[in-house]
């Protein structure tokens, strides 16, 4: 079978004109046509001898092509290459009982347990040993450690997987005033770091733990049956595949090697439980091979490395230009500096123990950077109001425009002055980026999309948010009714600070908020805005997501300008909401942005700062379906088993017993059997176990899940919740499993499996993107299979059509009861959206 090629299917995107900035750099060669080719990189017919074709999973349905050239050929310790099947070289095998450096497995475990499990204090530990101690005379015996020194020195000579941190000191000129006279002396600043960064990624690639969740060879994923290319993990993107044919190209010799690229990531940090220094800036690692569902579970794939340092100096020269261009020189220097040791390896490959036991020829690529966009401007010195991405000048990025290249920014540097730079293009020549002391890095390209800061931080929160409370203000004044669906924030709607958490929520229920109080154009704009962020949140792209994309952008940007029209917005020349135009490109290159996002290094500050500032005080003085199953929930289950008459008597169902004859024939008897021939007799009336909860397991990748992509969340059917009142969850119901999405379900509430019905308002969404339902007859009751409930359900009350009802009056647990219509909220999460779009 010929492996698939598919042809380009989506062009123009964009227009081959130069910006009139770049007029007179036109003719370098470096144009970009700014088509979105989602096959860009795709191998031609001809170069197909370039790759190794193989049919995958169930039926066959995937295809894979690999690389043949970096294609992870396994090797001995000296890298030279193996036959296929060969076992694995000859290694020192440890002895199970080898304990070292503790002398059995009772010092380990007591090290174990006070150092990782209690995080004792030192004191503590001291006064522990002495009474074991003192128990331990009579018999002549001696405790596992004398005391916490002891058993310091001992976990610090450790050497399996560790890395030991090291300071780095960097020197600089610093001119001391001295009277009349200038003195330069050398100055030293000391930086905090891994000792090697290698051997940070050696730790990794022979890390057992996720040997099975690693790609190692460039490859590119097509459906069997439509040719339709597929995105998920790094390997997958064009980058892989295009700096595996670079690096041959440079160094054939490199052939059967095997590609690490690496990603770095850092994000400044406030530590609120700490003495002294509160600030931090954590550097962190991790190498591309990881597949994305594992980093969203961490399982340590991403590496503390060091900390960067954090100048001060007095108030009058904080933000001169001479500190400011100091504090970003030393920046990239001490990135340099951390990471230096990877040189070596970035041309030649370096011999590497895997977890398979094999050995294998390693070659590094720097490959991208996660930071927010701040961050960006400094590590790209691009100025700030500029794209990182893009030629598009600062006044209107939304025009098209190429994209910026290394070699392009090298020429320019080269030919213009420092003023035309800044003016022209927004660069900054007097800082010398860090991947400067490394072969073929180029810090603009490793720039990458970040859903958290540049969506809904920014795009979002930052902005479409904060433009609909002055539109509000400007149209209606300061007199507009509370919105039900932000009260129940903890701080309510004045937040001292915004965590991307508090920004997800809210983004969740905003539409259903806002609907009815501002136009219609607002609500399409969020509805775009929002639809596109949970598109390119997804685990896997495929080309028609590309397409709906591209859609969702063009929308936003067809609808939003009623802000502007209103007054409220002067500009759209935005780099967070413009950095939206790139990702159909940049998810064709680096694959899917959910395994690059900035919240997985957010996620580790509180074990990276938090939790080692609390340790260190206490030694001195924390595009997929789902496929569910259900159970219920033993811990949940009522007191004593219920008959029917008082079953019936609880839930107010007369008809109860009807119901319940209804269900079980439909289970008992052929499908051809009409129930109503049963007689009434034949009705069971024993006793029944009634459960308040039921927990449920489905694969959803794309929201935050554990490994694998499985998900647990409980649906709760419970008669009092927090002494507030009752909590009757909203599920999915399937009545027709040949339907897709919501014309395929129903939505019901769940007392066990006892329910009431909702029925869909219109044959689709309405502008919100969301469909509206209302609930059926009170007397609508019905009894189903747990098996038929496909996933919990959330509904979001219309407030607009709540006439003559008082919003703050509104309990949570009566929301249910008060309105007559409500929103199947597909926004509630990133699987509900793929089930109700």
């Amino acid at each position: 079978m010929q492996p698939f090629a598919p042809q380009p299917f989506l062009r123009d995107q964009g227009s081959n004109a130069i910006p009139p900035a770049a007029d007179h750099v036109a003719d370098d060669g470096l144009q970009d046509d700014c088509s979105h080719d989602f096959n860009h990189g795709t191998t031609s017919d001809q170069d197909l001898d370039g790759m190794i074709a193989e049919l995958v999973g169930p039926g066959h349905k995937i295809y894979h092509n690999y690389h043949r050239g970096l294609n992870a050929r396994k090797c001995d310790s000296q890298g030279h290459f193996l036959l296929d099947g060969a076992p694995p070289p000859s290694c020192v095998q440890v002895s199970p009982d080898d304990w070292s450096p503790y002398c059995n497995w009772q010092e380990f475990e007591l090290a174990k347990f006070l150092f990782k499990h209690t995080e004792m204090l030192a004191s503590q530990i001291n006064t522990l040993l002495k009474i074991w101690a003192t128990s331990l005379i009579e018999l002549g015996g001696n405790p596992l450690f004398a005391n916490h020194t002891d058993l310091y020195h001992v976990i610090d000579s450790m050497s399996v997987g560790a890395v030991k941190w090291e300071n780095f000191k960097i020197t600089y000129k610093c001119k001391h005033q001295d009277g009349q006279n200038a003195d330069e002396q050398d100055e030293l600043i000391e930086l905090a770091g891994l000792g090697g960064p290698c051997q940070v990624i050696h730790n990794l690639l022979r890390c057992t733990n996720i040997k099975d969740e690693m790609d190692f060879i460039p490859y590119q994923e097509f459906n069997a049956m439509n040719k339709q290319r597929h995105w998920e993990d790094f390997m997958l993107g064009d980058w892989a595949w295009e700096e595996a044919d670079k690096i041959i190209s440079v160094n054939p010799s490199t052939t059967g090697a095997t590609l690490a690229p690496i990603i770095l990531g850092s994000d400044k940090t406030t530590v609120s439980i700490a003495t002294g220094q509160m600030d931090y800036y954590p550097l962190y690692l991790s190498i591309r091979n990881v597949c994305n569902t594992t980093h969203h579970v961490h399982c340590d794939a991403v590496v503390l490395i060091g900390f960067l340092a954090m100048l001060k100096t007095c108030r009058e020269n904080s933000n001169t230009p001479a500190f400011c261009k100091f504090k970003k020189q030393l920046f990239h220097s001490s990135l340099a500096c951390i990471l230096c040791s990877l040189h070596a390896a970035m041309t030649v490959p370096e011999t590497v123990l895997f977890s398979d036991q094999y050995y294998h020829c390693i070659i590094y690529s720097f490959t991208a950077y996660i930071a927010d966009y701040e961050e960006q401007v400094l590590l790209s010195s691009i100025m700030h109001g500029w794209c990182l991405k893009c030629l598009a000048h600062q006044v209107d990025l939304d025009q098209d425009a190429p994209r910026h290249c290394h070699e392009h920014t090298e020429l320019i540097i080269k030919e213009l002055d420092l003023q035309t730079l800044w003016d022209k293009y927004g660069i900054d020549r007097t800082i010398v980026p860090f991947t400067s002391e490394f072969p073929c890095a180029d810090i603009q390209r490793m720039l990458l999309l970040d859903i958290l800061h540049q969506l809904i931080k920014g795009g979002f929160k930052d902005h479409l948010v904060d433009w609909v409370e002055k539109y509000l203000i400007h149209v209606h004044g300061r007199t507009v009714t509370p919105f039900t669906g932000l009260q129940h924030f903890p701080q309510g709607q004045h937040f001292k600070q915004w965590t991307g958490d508090d920004s997800k929520g809210l983004m969740k229920v905003y539409i259903a908020a806002i609907e009815g109080y501002v136009p219609e154009e607002i609500i399409l704009t969020f509805s775009s805005f929002l639809k596109f962020c949970y598109l390119v949140h997804r685990n896997v792209i495929t080309e028609p997501t590309l397409i709906a994309i591209e859609d969702a952008i063009t929308s936003f940007h067809s609808h939003h300008g009623i802000f502007h029209n209103a007054g409220v917005v002067l500009t759209f020349s935005l780099p967070q909401q413009h950095a939206m135009k790139h990702y159909p490109y940049l998810i064709c290159q680096f694959s899917v942005p959910n395994g690059l996002c900035s919240s997985i290094t957010k996620s580790k500050h509180i074990k990276a700062t938090n939790h080692n500032v609390l340790n260190k005080q206490d030694c001195e003085g924390d595009g997929e379906e789902p496929t569910t199953s259900f159970e219920e929930d033993p811990g949940d289950m009522d007191d004593s088993p219920m008959n029917m008459r008082d079953l019936a008597i609880e839930l107010n169902i007369p008809q109860f017993h009807n119901i319940l004859w209804h269900f079980l024939q439909s289970q008992l008897q052929h499908e051809d059997h009409d129930p109503e021939d049963v007689p009434l007799d034949k009705l069971y009336d024993g006793s029944v176990n009634v459960y308040n909860s039921a927990s449920s397991m489905f694969y959803a990748p794309s929201d935050m899940s554990g490994l694998h992509g499985m998900c647990h969340k409980h649906i709760c059917c419970s008669p009092t919740w927090r002494n507030e009142g009752s909590h009757y969850d909203c599920v999915f119901v399937i009545t027709n499993p040949h339907t897709k999405g919501m014309l395929g379900l129903d939505v019901t509430r769940y007392p066990c499996v006892v329910i009431c019905w909702f029925d869909h308002v219109g044959d689709g969404p309405n502008n919100t993107g969301m469909w509206v339902v209302h609930m059926c007859n009170a007397q609508d009751i019905a009894i189903i299979h747990i098996d038929t409930i496909y996933h919990a359900a959330q509904l979001i009350p219309v407030y607009a059509s709540q006439h003559g009802i008082d919003p703050a009056s509104i309990k949570p647990n009566e929301s249910y009861d008060k309105s007559q219509f409500y929103y199947v909220n597909k926004f509630a999460d990133h699987h509900v959206f793929e089930i109700v779009s």
